[in-house]
């Protein structure tokens, strides 16, 4: 029940802590510098790794062409409004590269400056403005936005700030990765004063955001010799184990359902076997689906349907083990009445007790402390709709393998990394599963208390439900 209990609060995370999307996220920021006549927007668009990967063909057919047709895209979906008016940004420069990333692939950042004219009017009369920035509004990502005055202009008031925290977009804090800014309207009374001020700089960046994947890097390796392609496995494995004791992975439903059941450990070899191939098989659909298709298509937009999903299965599951156990449990104590009050009936107005171990003798009728024979495991089917549900989630730093081993010609060496990694995870699933098999067992034999034993089904069947409950909230947050 620790266990369980334990599992709930590594559940009750954002979905960026329990899966970091960080290769497949569209970043945004934009700067609004009000000065004496105009209003100026500085708008730096930084697509991560698998993004950018889906942005390949349209940058290499021509790539100034793609940096002025998304620059004015964007410059469509920016709404600036002085005085309830709405102005006209027109675009004035832009500045497209292409930093490296991760797994050999490449990332992609686009700034451009947009300037709209303010109506003529005295420097020291008060504006009230609104900025939107409506692009894209279902992209998973970092969305920023920053009010400043320039020249003698003055900020009076504003529920932005006037300060980044992110230098555009050039280093996210590591604090707020978990959480990420989801700026995306700004209002502000300022004064545009009478200095004219210059445009600011078109600045790049050197390289990608955030630390090196281990895992994503092995593919980038040069040395193909046997001796280090072996290493390389070895490493896949090992990452592969780390990854499956991270949260989430079906580690907690295998918890609730293994302890609140009489599981085997052919069970607990099942349902890890299970979790893995899924993981893997999602990482493989995903990966297809990324070759195939363009930025059209917000392929993280499939985590929180299988979120959703899993949340379901498990909520399904829970409720028809709730159900069936509690049955079962209500008429075992009913039977366990009549049969107490038939052996209390002595001609000689005693019951004897016989042993006092773990059996005991009433009357001749002798039970245990052990979970109930009739909660039984589940069925092959059972277990296959269990384990699916806790594997659909495909691991980003393994579909950035894929998708980079595609890239760069090396699509076997992609998918024995892919293999060694998801032997790794499995294997480390399968153990734990194990444990909680053979831990049940030994609390069982040690906490003697036939009340709480034969209330660990419905509490298993009832954690489940919690579970899938917490699942399914966090999945209908993120749509």
């Amino acid at each position: 029940m620790l266990v369980v209990a334990g599992g709930v609060l590594l559940v009750w995370t954002t979905p960026a802590q329990a899966h970091p999307l960080g290769n497949f996220t569209v970043n945004r920021y934009a700067r609004v510098e009000v000065s004496a006549g105009m209003v100026k927007v500085l708008y730096v668009l930084d697509l991560a790794e698998i993004p950018a990967f889906q942005e390949r063909r349209a940058v290499a057919a021509d790539a100034d062409g793609y940096a002025r047709q998304r620059a004015e895209d964007i410059g469509r979906g920016l709404e600036l409004t002085v005085d309830d008016v709405r102005l006209d940004l027109v675009l004035t420069e832009r500045l497209l590269q292409q930093p490296p990333g991760q797994g050999g692939l490449s990332t992609l950042r686009l700034s451009a400056l947009y300037v709209a004219e303010l109506p003529s009017g005295a420097a020291d009369e008060v504006h009230e403005a609104t900025f939107r920035d409506t692009n894209e509004p279902d992209r998973i990502g970092w969305r920023e936005i920053v009010v400043t005055a320039e020249g003698d202009a003055e900020i009076l008031r504003t529920d932005a700030p006037q300060t980044d925290i992110s230098d555009e977009l050039r280093a996210y804090p590591p604090d707020r990765l978990g959480a990420p800014l989801d700026q995306r309207q700004a209002t502000f009374v300022f004064t545009p004063g009478s200095e004219p001020a210059p445009a600011p700089a078109l600045v790049g960046r050197g390289e990608a955001n955030g630390a090196s994947d281990g895992f994503a890097a092995l593919i980038t390796r040069t040395d193909l010799r046997p001796a280090a392609v072996a290493a390389m496995l070895a490493l896949a494995l090992g990452f592969g184990a780390v990854h499956a004791v991270g949260p989430g992975h079906g580690k907690t439903v295998m918890a609730a359902y293994l302890v609140g059941t009489t599981g085997r450990p052919r069970d607990a070899v099942l349902l890890g076997g299970i979790v893995s191939l899924m993981h893997t098989a999602s990482v493989l659909v995903l990966g297809a689906v990324l070759l195939r298709v363009d930025r059209s298509i917000a392929t993280e937009a499939a985590y929180p349907a299988l979120t959703l999903l899993s949340g379901l299965a498990v909520m399904a599951v829970g409720t028809w083990l709730l159900v069936t156990r509690w049955r079962r449990l209500r008429t075992a104590a009913a039977g366990r009445s009549h049969e107490h009050h038939e052996h209390h009936e002595h001609d000689d107005g005693h019951e004897a007790h016989e042993g006092h171990g773990h059996a005991h003798a009433h009357g001749g009728h002798t039970h245990t402390h052990e979970l109930p024979p009739e909660v039984n495991p589940l069925s092959w089917q059972g277990l296959v709709a269990l384990g699916t549900s806790g594997g659909l989630f495909p691991s980003p730093s393994a579909v950035l393998v894929l998708v980079s081993a595609v890239g760069l010609g090396r699509a076997g060496l992609g998918l024995a990394l892919l293999g060694a990694f998801s032997i790794g995870l499995a294997a480390t699933l399968t153990a734990v599963g194990l444990a909680l098999v053979y831990g049940r067992s030994v609390l069982q034999r040690r906490f003697r208390a036939p009340g709480v034993v034969r209330f660990l089904p419905v509490a298993g069947a009832l954690a489940l439900v919690a579970l899938g409950g917490v699942v399914t909230g966090s999945a209908i947050n993120q749509f």
